[in-house]
């Protein structure tokens, strides 16, 4: 029996270790599963770097194409980071021969990844009983310096590996894995790479550098800060004899070499290099230089140093849109400050900024980030760096051009300028001029920038769909959501502002009849083994609009209309179309001009750095500038207009001024004269609906049946004009007034003459006037209607017109 138990215990507990096991085998199995779809679906897309056809030995190119279509050479360009590039046949095989002792001791041996290390960093990490050493190798460190990851995590460390291993596979070469991580790693005191590290310490080139030295140099990449041996010679030196006695245990020195290296005295010296020399890039190149490392990052994955590197050094053409006529124009006329106002806050002289560009591919042909000549390189460029609040310019782009697209006006279109919101106890929004004009067509609205036009618009509109139509269409990057809303969508007032680059951009749609372009400083980049790692060249417009048959139309005569008869006059160019719009901020801090041809788009910035307030400056000198540099860019270019629609497209008919319908008789009957004008309409769009705003109010003469309400006092211009009528009242609130109350014909009695039998000397009357001619005594034989007075009309004995007569002398006598 006893056996029999211990064999069913027996069996029992092989079942239970069995099943144990089988759980273990399924949980590792899914675990491993798990973490291959892990490294599948999460590392690998990042673990290639590609830089296999890289390489930072030469000096990088910028190019540009002449005018006979030859490439010209723009720019050489020199390292803005202390650094210089040194080839492998340059470096002391100490100093190779340091960096693997103290850094990778197997780094010849492994492939990318130091298993053992690897195992031991992560057992010290679980169970800190170790070393605390780490367990990177130096191409692991080369990885992590060209990404800038310093994240903390699993998933940072695996992507390490993993990328380690697929660098050290492409490259194929330990010897080029050592030398792009001498030339790439961080030594303190600003100095990257060996070759700037050994002028720094030693003021001589790594080439001459002795074991010691060597030895010197690479200890310091630990902790540049701790072993900096101008401020801690005591860490220096310690760090240098563990480096040096780890080269002895390996082997790569003798004893006899490593006691005279721990010996030596030390001379560290400051590099008394002067600089490069050169003078500075110009505010183009400064562009270009920013547009290739930033596109480095985002599109290849580079940090921003590595990317640095590569373009300052890495042997890079690189193929800029720049037109060197446009770029040389416009440096002339921002390095002459009689082109600007001579004005001052506190010793400083207000700045501007411009950008040139070809509409048809988004292009840019120029660029100047500020006035005066450029005295440095890579310095604040105002055109592509700094975000300034639009103002009115922005109004084609997020309201007039969307709203015309939408079908929600046209040009000729009325809406009522006054304030649209009561805000707070203030009517809002204010123009400029602080007046309220009434009935406004679009075209006026526009011309004289009026903001509440603006608003009008965008409420039909939407700020969202302004909003959308910026960001989704034209490329604006600098929005935020804060910018839902009237103020930044219909006058400008952006949280962060815009770029004069981003307004630029966005003005492409208007001047290549809807087609957007991105605004681009290169067209392509090529790497010293003639690949192209960065292009442009698909840069195609894209149509932005629904119905590019009519709005592009409709919004360069709008825009037209501000150059020939609005704020932009300043900006016409003798037998070339302009159109444009003028910005003004609220606070009158910023000036703009955003205006195009039928050749060039150029936008115009003008204002303090420090955000002082302008004082009242007529004309505008963002307009001024604009001005001078486009005259001057269009000297020798043939007279040219903006394309027209297709024939048929676009009729001639006419509209109410005041209703922006079809006219009535009553129109032409307005008190101030006809109301009727003529448009030029999209054949869709002709207004069909006849005025019903217009009515005969006094004989031969019509008002306006228009009831304006707003809940606060407000006094609108052509209120003189309106009644109270059979329409119904807009808006809720007190009805609006009339800075002169409401129009009333004056109605003036005729005196009765007196009877006389004989010719007397007329008395002279009250007032000065020429004496009258004796007349000859009549006796009236019926009363008379009164004659004709000021504002009045012709009396008549028509029934009709007595009534109505004798109504106005009512309101006369009651008012």
């Amino acid at each position: 029996m006893a056996k029999k138990k211990k064999s069913k215990t027996a069996k029992r507990v092989g079942f239970v270790l069995l099943t144990l096991f089988l759980i273990g085998l399924t949980t590792t199995a899914i675990c491993i599963g798990a973490f291959v779809v892990y490294l599948n679906t999460v590392v690998m897309p990042e673990a290639d770097l590609d830089i296999n056809s890289l390489s930072m030995k030469f000096n990088s190119i910028i190019y540009y194409t002449d005018n006979n279509g030859q490439e010209r050479v723009l720019q050489k360009l020199a390292s803005q980071e202390n650094r210089e590039w040194v080839d492998r046949d340059h470096i002391p095989e100490n100093l190779s021969n340091a960096f693997v002792a103290i850094e990778d001791q197997r780094f010849y041996e492994h492939s990318g990844v130091d298993w053992k290390r690897t195992a031991g960093a992560a057992l010290n990490w679980v169970l800190p009983i170790g070393s605390g050493y780490g367990g990177s190798t130096i191409t692991q460190q080369l990885v992590k310096n060209m990404t800038d990851n310093d994240e903390y995590s699993v998933k940072r460390k695996i992507t390490e590996i993993m990328r380690a291993l697929t660098l050290e596979k492409k490259v194929g070469d330990k010897d080029t894995i050592l030398e792009l991580y001498m030339n790439i790693i961080y030594f303190g005191k600003n100095a990257y790479g060996v070759q700037t590290a050994a002028k720094t310490y030693f003021d001589k080139p790594v080439s001459e550098l002795d074991l010691a030295e060597c030895a010197l140099i690479a200890g310091l990449t630990k902790n540049p800060a701790a072993y900096n041996p101008f401020k801690y010679p005591e860490n220096a030196k310690e760090r240098q004899e563990v480096v040096l006695a780890e080269m002895k245990n390996q082997g790569y020195i003798s004893e006899s070499e490593y006691t005279q290296a721990v010996s030596e005295q030390l001379a560290y010296q400051e590099s008394t290099a002067s600089g490069q020399g050169k003078g500075p890039y110009s505010y183009f190149t400064d562009m270009v230089i920013t547009d290739v490392i930033n596109d480095l990052q985002e599109r290849q994955g580079f940090s921003e140093s590595y990317a640095r590197t590569l373009v300052t050094s890495g042997g890079l053409s690189i193929y800029a849109t720049v037109d060197m006529d446009v770029q040389h124009t416009m440096e002339t006329v921002y390095e002459n400050n009689s082109n600007f106002p001579d004005i001052s806050e506190d010793g400083t002289r207000p700045e501007s900024a411009m950008i040139v560009l070809d509409p048809t591919n988004g292009q840019i042909r120029g660029v100047v980030g500020g006035r005066g000549e450029k005295t440095d390189s890579l310095v604040l460029n105002r055109a592509t760096q700094t975000k300034r609040s639009p103002g009115s310019s922005i109004k084609p782009l997020s309201t007039y051009a969307p709203a015309i697209d939408q079908g929600l006006i046209t040009p000729y279109s009325v809406v009522t300028d006054m304030p649209v919101f009561n805000n707070d106890g203030s009517a809002w929004p204010r123009n400029e001029n602080r007046r309220y004009k009434g009935q406004t067509t679009i075209m006026d609205g526009v011309a004289a920038s009026t903001n509440t036009v603006a608003v009008q618009v965008l409420k039909m509109l939407t700020p969202q769909s302004g909003f959308n139509f910026l960001t989704d269409k034209l490329g604006f990057t600098t929005l935020e959501t804060d910018d839902v809303n009237y103020a930044p969508m219909a006058l400008g007032a952006l949280t962060h502002g815009a770029t004069v680059r981003e307004m630029a951009q966005g003005y492409t749609a208007l001047a290549n009849y809807g087609n957007f372009s991105k605004a681009i400083s290169y067209t392509k980049v090529v790497d010293a083994n003639g690949e192209t790692i960065l292009s442009n060249e698909e840069n195609k417009p894209t149509q932005v609009f629904e119905h590019p048959e009519s709005t592009p139309y409709y919004v360069n005569d709008l825009l037209t209309n501000v150059v020939e008869d609005g704020t932009g006059r300043l900006a016409r160019i003798s037998g070339i179309d302009v159109a444009g719009k003028t910005g003004t901020t609220t606070d009158n801090k910023d000036r703009w001009f955003a205006g195009y041809t039928p050749y060039y788009v150029g936008v115009t910035w003008f204002g303090y750095d420090a955000r002082y307030g302008l004082p009242d400056l007529s004309p505008n000198p963002a307009v001024e500038a604009w001005s001078a540099v486009m005259n001057r860019l269009h000297e020798d270019k043939p007279n040219k207009r903006f394309n027209q629609p297709a024939e048929g497209e676009f009729v001639e008919a006419r509209y109410c001024l005041d209703s922006g319908l079809a006219p009535d008789s009553a129109c032409r009957g307005d008190v101030r004269g006809s109301r009727v004008a003529t448009g030029w309409f999209y054949k869709d769009d002709v207004p069909q609906e006849e005025c019903s705003m217009h009515r005969w109010r006094y004989s031969g003469r019509a008002l306006l049946d228009l009831t304006r309400l707003f809940p606060l006092s407000v006094e609108v211009e052509d209120e003189y004009y309106c009644y109270e009528g059979r329409n119904d009242a807009i808006g809720e609130g007190q009805r609006v007034s009339s800075p002169n109350g409401h129009y009333r014909p004056r109605i003036v009695r005729k005196p009765k003459p007196k009877t006389s039998t004989t010719p007397t000397t007329p008395t002279p009357p009250t007032t000065p006037t020429t004496p009258t001619t004796p007349t000859t005594p009549t006796t009236p034989t019926t009363p008379t209607t009164p004659s004709t007075g000021d504002g009045g009309m012709v009396a008549t004995t028509n029934t009709q017109e007595l009534l109505e007569q004798i109504y106005v002398w009512w309101e006369q006598m009651v008012s």
